[in-house]
């Protein structure tokens, strides 16, 4: 979603109106989802009251595990999205207006109401981050799961043939046919 685009530019005064797109999940897909499960919606933006923030989100993640909940899978350690509602989830942005002293304007923040191209909420619900950190903002977006699961995957697989050599160089019979 790009997040410049399509909204109603404004100053931090009240009273002013703002829109902001939302990515909404429409319908639970049969296998992988298909644009027709979702849709971009546009929203009026409130302005943040005292103790919130308006964050103009940057980067969205995307991650594996949003398939499971856009299914609706059960027994997962995070609520599934629900049909017709925001879908959350990792997200970069800068603060836009503050009613908080914790936060200012221009800071950049992480948070988890996703997928969205404005978030206001309680301004705990933001964590600043580091515009030096990393090269690229959307490196606070990685998933270090996601890295070790594919590395293990390819450890594994790099590893299988080996272990079926070491196993075979063990066998008792080729060690009999070598044998004079």
């Amino acid at each position: 979603m790009d997040a410049a685009s399509k909204s109603t530019p404004r100053s931090g005064r009240s009273g002013a109106s703002r829109t902001g797109r939302e990515a909404r999940l429409v319908a639970r897909p049969v296998g992988l989802p298909t644009v027709g499960d979702f849709e971009i919606i546009e929203v009026a933006v409130p302005d943040p009251a005292p103790g919130q923030v308006l964050v103009r989100n940057l980067f969205m993640s995307l991650d594996p595990g949003m398939l499971m909940l856009i299914a609706g899978e059960a027994g997962l350690p995070m609520p599934r999205y629900e049909v017709g509602e925001v879908m959350y989830g990792d997200a970069i942005g800068e603060v836009i207006v503050s009613a908080d002293p914790s936060l200012h304007e221009g800071d950049l923040v992480k948070h988890r109401l996703g997928w969205r191209e404005y978030a206001v909420a309680q301004a705990g619900l933001f964590r600043p981050v580091d515009r030096d950190g990393y090269p690229t903002l959307s490196t606070y977006l990685g998933s270090g799961l996601v890295a070790y699961v594919g590395l293990m995957d390819a450890a594994a697989g790099a590893r299988r043939p080996a272990q079926r050599r070491r196993q075979a160089s063990h066998h008792p019979r080729l060690h009999r046919a070598r044998s004079p």
